[in-house]
């Protein structure tokens, strides 16, 4: 399992090539879960991480053009909405729902591409993929504490100071997450492993499609006025 893992870093293809060959998932996903679920506690555990949450859940409130009462951020001190740390961000790609839908969609169009794809293939290359997600919280959680921010420090909107916070394409760039984006090349590789055909052929189109949800919220946010 441990040489899988690392595998997905330092040969992807052939790793995704032996995975396909001897599909397993199991014990990735309950590692790649673990991981997830203890970076979540490490802070949340925390007055730090708490505060972060509050904040989190307030400005996607403001981004949307509502607005927090007094009342509504004393309770959410009291009562912090834990919710919020496995659905915002990049962490939201590694719910078991995203996870399961990832495959469903690897499994569907390596079949209409003609591939003999089974479902233990799809599940099996969408976990491993995953672990580039898991990556990205084990490197982001220390910078949470630093920045008291559950805002992703590799989306592009932090790499590129030089976009003006609360234009829209701050927003576009905000949603634009570089880990998030090794995922979707672990996919597009695994999607060539299945089918035999170059990995572009499913990067490009993967690509696009984020690029395009990240542009429909941004003028969403804009639209609405949002901060």
């Amino acid at each position: 399992m441990i040489r899988r893992i690392a595998g997905m870093v330092v040969r992807p293809r052939t790793t995704l090539a032996e995975i396909v060959q001897a599909p397993a998932w199991v014990s990735i996903w309950a590692l790649v879960l673990l991981g997830w679920l203890v970076c979540g506690a490490a802070l949340l555990s925390t007055d730090v991480g708490r505060q972060a949450l509050v904040d989190e859940r307030v400005r996607a409130v403001e981004a949307f053009g509502g607005a927090v009462s007094d009342a509504d951020y004393a309770a959410m001190q009291v009562n912090p909405p834990w919710w919020v740390y496995f659905s915002s961000g990049s962490r939201l790609l590694l719910t078991p729902p995203v996870t399961l839908l990832t495959a469903f969609g690897i499994f569907v169009v390596a079949r209409a591409e003609g591939a003999r794809a089974t479902w233990s293939q799809a599940l099996a290359v969408a976990v491993s993929a995953s672990v580039a997600l898991l990556i990205g919280q084990l490197v982001a959680t220390p910078l949470h504490f630093v920045r008291e921010s559950l805002t992703s420090p590799f989306n592009l909107a932090a790499i590129l100071p030089l976009v003006e916070d609360g234009t829209v394409p701050a927003r576009f760039f905000g949603t634009v997450d570089l880990f998030a984006l090794w995922w979707m090349g672990l996919l597009a590789l695994g999607l060539s492993v299945l089918t035999g055909r170059r990995p572009g052929r499913y990067g490009w189109p993967l690509l696009a499609l984020y690029l395009s949800v990240a542009a429909v919220l941004a003028a969403v946010l804009a639209v609405m006025g949002g901060a």
